[in-house]
């Protein structure tokens, strides 16, 4: 009898696993596979997480099986957005934040997962925070979100950017306490080549997928000026030699040329913002492999409650954008699609401004390539400790399906995306469907 019984559970798993996943077939849309100039008309078919199969016309029968049909109805069809600078832990202003129940925070954060997702970011790279639990929390579907790249606490110098003690603040060191964002996980102060090795390890050891260390000043912060150079080479060389051993990088906070030299001589692969880069500077970082991984949106207004020297910083690189995004064009630097929106989810939810302002500098297919292939180069650059080792960023079989279905057309008018709520008829991402107005209300 325990035979049959084992017999009969065996055939019952082998159907289980013979099943085939759920298909999807996306028929009559124009694609942008997030690489080629222009769009060509085409047929994707989904099947589970992946894009089992991409057709130039009307996909044969026999190769659509029996997948649930969507008809594109010659919408344009994108891979998933990237944002490749993000704090999704900022949902809140930071002056509140520590008066503020975890729970209710926990609660903003997942709020404000959905929203991007809703906007059509499939994936961020979050360069700085304490969102352990909010990415598992995604990854096991028990809230939805965009795939979370991470880098856990950014690590900051006594005195860096990450440093936001008050100015009467004593240091641990001093007798002080530990400062408030490093007891809630948002940084780590770390001074000296062991200190450094040791933050950077921690963070590795809890699942980081890249590390992220303060070397200029700062906008936002108070007390380190925009030309201020951080970190030591020998601290630089140190963070850089242990995310190597793990086989994945260091990026740097970094606005001026001095500092982002220096941090690209120590092995850095990418730098977060370069607004007051020379042309010298950008071409090194082309010649280097190094990507440059900016954003705009933040910087358009300064932040609520900004004293005269922060408001004066904004002023600065408000100034700089201009040259800068000219500069970073004509050297052809790997050029990165960043937001860096922080201090709560009004304005996390100008996400999609950035497509209109790159516009002035570059072609709409320029961008939409940033924000899609070009972002998910610097994301494999996580080698081992990539989460998701699938293709990103694109349209192309075997890659994750996570894709867009777009009203209008943004290869002609990035304005569109400003709009995502009417702009995206349908946001799919690792094959499960999330918005579908093409179908119903």
């Amino acid at each position: 009898m325990q035979k049959m019984i084992l017999a009969a559970l065996a055939a019952t798993w082998t159907v289980v696993a013979a099943a085939d996943p759920a298909a999807i077939l996306i028929r009559n849309a124009r694609i942008f596979d997030g690489r080629a100039d222009a769009p060509f008309a085409g047929d994707v078919l989904v099947v589970g997480n992946t894009i089992r199969h991409v057709s130039h016309g009307p996909m044969p029968a026999t190769d659509a099986g029996n997948a649930e049909v969507i008809d594109a109805g010659g919408r344009l069809l994108t891979p998933g957005f990237i944002d490749a600078h993000v704090h999704m832990d900022s949902v809140i202003v930071p002056d509140v934040a520590p008066d503020t129940d975890p729970q209710y925070l926990a609660a903003l954060e997942f709020k404000g997962a959905e929203a991007a997702l809703m906007r059509g970011f499939t994936t961020q790279r979050d360069t700085g925070g304490n969102i352990w639990g909010l990415k598992r929390a995604i990854d096991e579907g028990l809230v939805p979100g965009p795939r979370v790249y991470m880098a856990g606490a950014s690590v900051s110098q006594t005195g860096g950017h990450d440093d936001t003690r008050s100015f009467n603040d004593v240091h641990r060191r001093l007798g002080g306490p530990v400062s408030g964002d490093e007891l809630r996980g948002e940084t780590v102060l770390a001074d000296g080549v062991p200190e450094v090795l040791a933050a950077v390890r921690e963070q590795l050891r809890k699942g980081a997928s890249f590390i992220k260390l303060m070397a200029s000043g700062g906008a936002s912060s108070e007390y380190d000026p925009l030309d201020v150079s951080e970190y030591t080479m020998d601290e630089l060389r140190a963070a850089v030699e242990v995310a190597t051993g793990f086989g994945t990088y260091v990026t740097v906070h970094s606005y001026n040329v001095n500092s982002t030299r220096r941090a690209v001589e120590a092995g850095v692969r990418c730098i977060e913002h370069g607004h007051l880069l020379d042309a010298p500077t950008m071409r090194l970082l082309a010649e280097r492999d190094v990507f440059l991984s900016t954003n705009l949106v933040v910087y358009e207004t300064a932040p609520p409650g900004s004293t005269p020297r922060q408001r004066a910083k904004f002023a600065e690189i408000q100034a700089a954008i201009d040259p800068m995004m000219r500069i970073a064009r004509a050297t052809h630097v790997k050029l990165a699609f960043g937001t860096d929106l922080v201090n709560g989810l009004d304005q996390q939810a100008r996400q999609s401004h950035e497509f209109v302002l790159r516009g002035r500098w570059f072609t709409p297919v320029e961008v939409l390539k940033q924000a899609t292939s070009v972002n998910a180069e610097l994301l494999a650059r996580s080698g081992p400790r990539n989460p998701y080792p699938g293709a990103l960023g694109v349209i192309a079989e075997g890659a994750y399906a996570d894709l867009l279905l777009i009203n209008g057309d943004p290869l002609k008018d990035l304005a569109v995306l400003e709009h995502p709520e009417r702009a995206l008829a349908l946001i799919m991402k690792d094959g499960h469907i999330y918005k579908d107005r093409v179908r119903g209300p």
